[in-house]
Formats: C-alpha cells, structure tokens, sequence
C-alpha cells in the first residue's frame, strides 16, 4: 500500500476514535438503533403465499387456515432431503385423520424431474413446483434444504427448522406438529372449520 494512503486510513482512524472520545467526555450517551426484526418469527402471522401443485390446484395461506401446515422445502438434488423422506411419510402416516396437510415445495429448476421423483417415490400428498423460489426464497426465505415450517390452524409460524439430521430433526417436527394439532383441537376456529364441511 503507498505511503499516502496509509497515510490517509490513519488519520481516518484518529479523527473516528478522537470523535468518540470528545462524545463520551462531553458525557453524550450512544444512541442506540431500535432493534431490527430479521426474518420470520414464531408467533408471525405467515405472510400470503400462494402454490401450484404439480397436480394444478392452487393453495395459498388463507385458503390452508384451520388446518396446521407442514410446509416441506426441498430439491432433488439434496442427499438430506431424500433422506428424510421416510420420515415425512412417518409423520404423515402417524397423524392420518387430523387435520395436518403437508405441503412439500421443491426448487428444482426441472418441473418434470419433480414429478418423475415425486411419483416414484410415493410422495401422494400436495406437491408443489416452486419455480424461481418466488415462495422459498422470496417469501420464507429459505435457503437451506431441506427446511421446515409449521403453521397452527390460523396461519402464524409455531415452528421452523433448517436442515436435517437423522432421528433428531423427525424428533423435533414430529413434537411441533403434535402441538400444533394439539392446539387446533382447542380452538375455536377447529369447531368453525368443521361446521362447514
């Protein structure tokens, strides 16, 4: 580096660190920044999102309330992701009659390799093609695979998870979908719900 501009990065320094020195003799407090929220937190009301399954319905937020949502983001291309597919299927299978709907969202850039997949490997719940994670990415963003998110019965995150390793993270989303359900049996919007069907 040349002299000058060493020259200059010091006196920055010295005039930075003597301006904080006259602030603190003159007795100034910092000011401190309000805290910034980044990210989606538990108890956030989910934002609208809106899916197209591979079989052409369409599901958005509003449309999945008074059901608790698992919403599985995934890809083809992940070895994890495949690996827990077992216990997807587990947890759909342990929960059949309650009002669970899982939703996995790949982000495979290949539309028919999803289906491919999906049909081979028995993935008979909602599939969704999420092309360009408008909804991955720009809505929940997700950015590691595969990822989970939990939705109660009115659409507010009751829990999220990143990544997967083997046994423990079926342990955690099995005991955040119970809750959840446990907690749409109690609300009054469970009994609304099934009036109208």
């Amino acid at each position: 580096m040349p002299r000058r501009a060493v020259r200059r990065l010091q006196l920055g320094i010295v005039f930075a660190l003597g301006a904080c020195l006259g602030a603190a003799s003159l007795g100034a407090e910092p000011t401190k920044a309000p805290a910034v929220r980044t990210g989606l937190q538990i108890g956030d009301l989910a934002p609208a999102f809106t899916l197209q399954t591979l079989d052409g319905k369409t599901l958005t937020r509003d449309g999945l309330k008074g059901k608790v949502v698992l919403l599985d983001f995934w890809a083809t291309w992940c070895a994890p992701c495949r690996k827990a597919l077992p216990e997807l299927k587990d947890l759909r299978q342990k929960n059949a009659g309650q009002p669970l709907v899982i939703v996995s969202v790949s982000v495979d850039q290949d539309r028919k390799l999803v289906e491919s997949f999906t049909g081979s490997n028995g993935m008979s719940w909602p599939q969704a093609w999420d092309e360009g994670g408008r909804v991955t990415g720009g809505v929940f963003r997700v950015s590691d695979f595969p990822s989970y998110v939990v939705l109660d019965a009115e659409g507010r995150i009751t829990y999220r998870q990143r990544g997967w390793s083997p046994g423990r993270s079926a342990a955690l989303l099995d005991e955040a979908v119970s809750k959840a359900l446990a907690a749409a049996k109690k609300s009054p919007a469970k009994s609304d719900v099934a009036v109208r069907r």
